[in-house]
Order: structure tokens, then sequence, then C-alpha cells
């Protein structure tokens, strides 16, 4: 199982402001071609969901460029999908990015899980005992073709994927992002524009890539919940990712 997200080189840090400012309109470059769609993922996507995963492979002679992908093997990303919680976003009938997660008992018989108390929190060791008492769920993947006129749709995918798990009744979710040795840029603007918090690390290692240092965030629910917020500006940025995220499931 993965445990690293990633989106294309065009997501750097600077793609999403980290005050959330997220741009939702269309650009112009794309208003002519078919509308985009979020949809539940099933069994015939998996060579397109294999082929992002190749183009988002780790570059280690690019290590300052965008997002990559790191472990997960066809029959993972399979039963992945068999769970029903992989979402896919398509264009024109072709699947140009996804978003893989692991509901609170997949999280629990997982890797992840059994080596949790490796995590270093730092000050927030108690956080652990906390997570452990409530609902959880796990963001595994977050991917997007590095294609121009697709970054914005990033985000969308990455608030889809969070608003499905706390409709199921997630409290909080959980993914983590590699630091190190190679740091991976894209997911953490998306992190940053649906309320992430970055807890601790953990140190993990990959056949084919040695050790690695990732990230771990959380979302809680209230983070989506617009009704939660203070902040008038946020509250109005939720709703309008609301707004859009649910006509790119409506489209035909």
């Amino acid at each position: 199982m993965s445990r690293v997200q990633a989106v294309p080189e065009v997501m750097s840090d600077q793609a999403v402001p980290k005050t959330m400012s997220v741009d939702l309109s269309v650009p112009e470059a794309m208003s002519t071609a078919p509308a985009p769609r979020l949809r539940p993922a099933v069994a015939d996507d998996l060579p397109a969901i294999l082929a992002i995963k190749q183009r988002l492979r780790l570059q280690a002679d690019a290590p300052g460029r965008g997002g990559f992908l790191l472990g997960t093997s066809p029959a993972q990303y399979a039963r992945l999908i068999a769970h029903g919680r992989t979402q896919v976003l398509s264009c024109g009938g072709a699947v140009i990015g996804f978003a893989a997660a692991l509901a609170d008992a997949e999280l629990r018989a997982s890797e992840l899980w059994r080596r949790r108390e490796q995590i270093d929190l730092g000050p927030r060791r108690a956080l652990l005992g906390e997570l452990e008492r409530l609902p959880l769920a796990y963001l595994d993947q977050l991917a997007l073709l590095p294609e121009p006129g697709l970054a914005m749709f990033g985000v969308l995918l990455a608030y889809h994927a969070l608003a499905t798990l706390f409709a199921e009744g997630c409290a909080v979710v959980v993914t983590t992002v590699v630091d190190e040795p190679v740091r991976n840029l894209a997911s953490r603007p998306l992190l940053a524009a649906v309320g992430a918090l970055q807890v601790g690390r953990i140190d993990e290692h990959y056949e084919g890539v040695g050790a690695i240092t990732s990230d771990i965030f959380v979302v809680p629910r209230a983070a989506l919940d617009p009704d939660a917020q203070t902040d008038p500006r946020r509250r109005a940025r939720l709703l309008r990712l609301a707004a859009a995220a649910h006509s790119l499931t409506r489209s035909p």
C-alpha cells in the first residue's frame, strides 16, 4: 500500500496559496473541452490508473518538481477499487486523475496502522490515543495528469475525496506526504486548501527507493463544514468548492 499522495508537476507549492484562495473558474483552454466528471472507480479503470501512476513515478534526478507516486501494485489498486472508495476524474471518457482512500476498518487492518507507534508526533503524542477512539479514514493517493489547464481540478478532486469519506461517517482523515529524501511538493497546497494540519512524521522504506520520511497530516470533519467556520471568507470558499465538486459529479 502506498502512503503518498501526488498530483502533477504543474501543482507546485505556489499553485494554491495556503490562505485557501482557490480559483474555481474554468480555464479558457478547457472552455470548449468535454466537461470533467467525478465518479466512483470501476474495475475497467485499472489500466488508466496504472498509466497515471507510471507518468507520476518518482524521478530522483528531478527532486524539485511536482509530485509522484510510490508503491501500490496492480493487485492493490484493484482492491482499492473493489472497496468502493476510489474516485476518478474523467474527461471525454478518459481518466485524468484519481483519489484512493481506506475507510476505518481497512485502515486499522493496514501496515501503517500496525506501525502507528513509530509515528513521531513530538509534543502532540497524546493525539494518537485521541485518534484511535474516533472513526477514521486514510487518503492513500491523490493523482492528476500533468496536462495544461487541469491544475484547478486537483483541489476539487481532493475536496470530493474528503467530503465522500466524511459523508460515510469518518471524523478525521489521515494522510501522508513524502518529505525526504525527495520532497513531494504537489499535494501540500491541496491539503492546505482543504484545512489539513501537519501533526507528525514517520520513517518508511520502499523497495527500489530506500528510506523515506513522510509528513503526517490530519483533516477533521469540521474543516470541510461551512457552518463550522468563523471566517466568512473560508465559509464562502468551502461553499464554492462544494458546489463545483457537486457539478462535476452531475456531469454526463
